[in-house]
């Protein structure tokens, strides 16, 4: 049984939630993603990190700049990354 990839669920969920781009802000469609996936992470910030980096190391996905929010702590803004299909 051949393993789905995690950047291949995340990009059929954004095809059928016809989602432009994606970051750590779309919890939903990262989560269903990773889900899909049949990963084995628990922590559901660690799940969002796994889809993010999976897209960032896809060649399914470019770079689409970044996006000013906060943190998970939600006590200082970064710059989260965006990526959109290619």
């Amino acid at each position: 049984m051949k393993k789905i990839v995690i950047a291949e669920c995340l990009k059929r969920e954004m095809i059928k939630q016809n989602a432009d781009c994606v970051w750590a802000g779309d919890p939903n469609l990262c989560l269903m993603a990773y889900e899909n996936s049949g990963g084995k992470v628990i922590h559901p910030l660690n799940r969002i990190k796994a889809v993010i980096d999976a897209a960032r190391r896809s060649k399914l996905f470019e770079s689409d700049g970044y996006i000013r929010a906060c943190d998970s702590t939600g006590t200082r803004e970064i710059l989260h990354p965006c990526f959109k299909l290619k």
